[in-house]
């Protein structure tokens, strides 16, 4: 990416050289889509500015044909015809067109229909005759023994880290200077303290036992904490060793180490004694016994969750403890994986049973437009959730007498765990009688027109925490009709569409995001076309967007789907077949979104061999395309606004593409699936490379590969197809060119 300059044309043996290199199979790929034009409160497309930049890694594999697998030209030919009708092979991946020129079928390979939406697996390829072929999985060594190298697949990346096999947070001390002097040993490490009597040198510093070692505070059963009252106190693991056991413990147990402390309630009336412990980052793990040292006489034991404002806790309850003829001492262990300080909140609070409401059976009935209240600290898990709660639940019943629309609201009270609400029918207990359920910081659970009848509400959370539930009924009406898959009403392709998800519910159960609100419309592909669904979604919200067979049954209806938070969602996929299908656009929260579905018939991807620079600029067609290249075979001719700072002049190598336009029109660039972190600049000529559009310049980070939803005025245009730093790969780039 250097600057405006051009290049001569490149000698034709050159040029034929880079076409065999473009032809080597293409690496991982991984499925995406593209946002369009939106107002307020839509939030602003996830780009450069507001994403972190991964530890970056390069996928294997090269773009086009497939020559190694024994693939000619002749390969793509058939046999006559008249028209497309009579030139399907059977082959899925293949793009099946009549070459009317030579009045033969041509069966063009598309690796872009075999992705997997896997990025370490590597970029799948299409072989003429024989379908889709696993490509090599991403190759992530760097050669150096002092790294652990690895194919992140969240991140779409590979890592190298400096070796830590003990997982201690200090590399191998053979690796770096003063690093650790026993990799096999969690509790040894320079960043840990010297452990006094224990024979060991646990700081690296060639000495054992010296005079500065640390001696661990409240280690053993003869030294504990004394807590005897209401309070916040701090316990510290610094130094301690792994003395006692437990039904329950951190899960690092070779880094584990445990310090315990007594709860001493006076004698009296008998008490429940509720205990949370909390870190900043530290697993955690507490147990409540009636004898120190005997695991027979456990009480209560818990392990720990993520706090949603940061940081870990574990919280237990002891129910009806104390004697009234005596004080009484309880001994509370406390585990955790690093040397760390742990702060206990301790609580000692009228007695309350055990919750009977565990089951269907005994489900508590509750009142409308009255907040009941559910302590999830130990409650068992009965009844299958959906949204897969972390805790235990607890079961309430309600009464319709006749038809109303239900809204079932719920928050945390003590802001430790997010809600899980499932609305169940009167059957109840097995996982078909969910009706939906939802988990948000915030739940509104919302049924149009439930008929007269009894009705369960399962309370759980994503952690320990007391949850404040309220129950509310409504005159009955009717659901719209884009509320289910059947009879949807039809979306127009190209068109964005606005989307109220207000008062709406969950009716479709394709598993993309469980307890959402939804709306489904109906897609009509006359032949067979490429489709690229986009929606936005209101700030703070996560949404799903799908594309789905009509019947929306079930999971194995679902084609393709993206949920998340990041706006724009989007998802592409070549080559469906003509029929109906169905676009579902889903929020968690309810709010509005907007849903385009770019539709074009299918045409075989556009090999791009050269285009490496001004001399060699391929130009896109008015209609669009799917292209597909690899800048690994070109040269660093331009920089980008959006690319990492301090690199060499040029930054990445990149390939150039043109496009011309006669009239205003939206353009949306898509290069999901691509092998690597790329990087997509719009330049705006007449004179080639042209100088760079505002806000048009994209990194594509992890699986979401660069987006970009212009709406460009007549001229003519240059594409760069750049990656992030010096990254490189093979690379998918779907363009569609629609009004505006």
């Amino acid at each position: 990416m250097t600057s405006a300059e051009t290049k001569a044309p490149r000698p034709r043996l050159l040029r034929h050289l880079r076409w065999i290199t473009a032809l080597l199979p293409v690496a991982a790929l991984a499925s995406a889509c593209g946002p369009s034009t939106a107002p307020n409160p839509f939030t602003l497309d996830a780009g450069p500015d507001g994403a972190t930049d991964p530890d970056g890694g390069t996928g294997g594999g090269a773009g086009g044909g497939n020559p190694d697998d024994g693939g000619t030209p002749d390969d793509t030919l058939g046999g006559p015809c008249n028209d497309d009708a009579q030139c399907d092979d059977a082959i899925t991946c293949t793009v099946d067109v009549c070459d009317t020129s030579i009045a033969r079928c041509r069966h063009s390979p598309d690796d872009a229909a075999c992705q997997d939406g896997v990025y370490c697996d590597g970029v799948e390829r299409c072989a003429p005759k024989l379908g889709c072929l696993p490509g090599p999985p991403v190759a992530c060594s760097d050669g150096d023994v002092c790294t652990i190298d690895t194919c992140v697949e969240s991140t779409g990346a590979c890592t190298h880290v400096l070796r830590d096999a003990d997982g201690d947070g200090v590399p191998d001390g053979h690796c770096i200077a003063k690093g650790d002097c026993n990799d096999d040993d969690p509790k040894v490490s320079p960043a840990l303290p010297e452990v006094c009597a224990n024979g060991k040198d646990d700081d690296c510093d060639g000495a054992v036992d010296e005079a500065d070692c640390a001696s661990p505070k409240h280690d053993t059963c003869t030294d504990p904490l004394v807590i005897d009252a209401p309070g916040a106190y701090t316990i510290d693991t610094t130094a301690a060793a792994a003395n006692f056991a437990a039904s329950c413990n951190v899960n690092n147990q070779p880094a584990a180490r445990d310090v315990v402390a007594a709860i001493v309630l006076p004698a009296g009336p008998p008490v429940d004694v509720e205990i949370t412990a909390r870190t900043n980052a530290a697993d955690v793990a507490i147990a409540l016994l009636g004898q120190c040292g005997d695991p027979s006489t456990e009480i209560t034991c818990g392990t720990s969750f993520f706090h949603p404002q940061g940081g870990r806790f574990a919280k237990i309850r002891g129910r009806g403890l104390g004697d009234p003829a005596k004080t009484t001492a309880l001994p509370l262990y406390v585990f955790a994986d690093a040397d760390t300080p742990v702060i206990l909140d301790v609580a000692f609070l009228p007695p309350e049973p055990v919750p009977t409401n565990e089951t269907c059976g005994t489900a508590e009935p509750i009142s409308f437009g009255v907040p009941f209240f559910s302590t999830l600290v130990d409650a068992a898990t009965d009844v299958g959730i959906t949204c897969t709660p972390l805790t235990g639940e607890l079961l309430y019943s309600f009464e319709l007498a006749s038809p109303a629309n239900v809204h079932v609201y719920a928050s945390s009270v003590d802001g430790d765990g997010f809600p899980v609400i499932s609305l169940r029918d009167a059957a109840c207990a097995l996982p078909e009688n969910e009706i939906t359920c939802k988990s948000a910081p915030i739940v509104d659970v919302f049924r149009h027109a439930l008929p007269a009848g009894t009705y369960h509400v399962a309370v759980a959370a994503g952690a320990p925490t007391i949850v404040s539930t309220t129950v509310v009924i409504e005159p009955p009406t009717e659901p719209l009709p884009d509320e289910t898959c059947e009879g949807a009403p039809a979306i127009t392709p190209n068109v964005t569409r606005d989307v109220d998800l207000l008062d709406r519910q969950d009716d479709v159960k394709l598993g993309c995001l469980p307890g959402a609100v939804d709306a489904a419309y109906t897609l009509s592909l006359p032949v067979a076309s490429d489709v690229l669904l986009v929606q936005r979604i209101s700030q703070g919200d996560t949404g799903a967007v799908t594309l789905a067979l009509p019947a929306c049954a079930d999971p194995s209806d679902q084609l393709i789907c993206d949920p998340g938070s990041q706006s724009p969602l989007r998802i592409g996929k070549r080559n469906i077949p003509a029929g109906d299908y169905r676009v579902v656009a889903e929020s968690l929260l309810g709010q509005p979104a907007q849903v385009t579905a770019f539709v074009r018939k299918t045409t075989p991807p556009l090999i791009v061999p050269f285009a490496d620079a001004c001399a060699d600029v391929l130009m896109i067609p008015s209609t669009g395309g799917f292209f597909q290249g690899n800048t690994a075979n070109a040269t660093a001719n331009f920089n980008a606004g959006c690319d990492q700072g301090g690199g060499p002049e040029g930054g990445a190598r990149d390939q150039l593409l043109g496009l011309s336009l006669s009239d205003k029109k939206r353009v949306v660039l898509d290069m999901g699936g691509s092998g690597y972190t790329t990087l997509l600049d719009v330049r705006k000529g007449p004179d080639c490379p042209g100088v760079e559009v505002p806000k048009a310049c994209a990194v594509g980070y992890g699986q979401n590969k660069s987006f970009l939803d212009l709406t460009l005025d007549p001229g003519t245009y240059f594409l760069q197809i750049d990656g992030l730093g010096q990254d490189s790969g093979p690379w998918f780039l779907d363009v569609r060119i629609v009004d505006p």
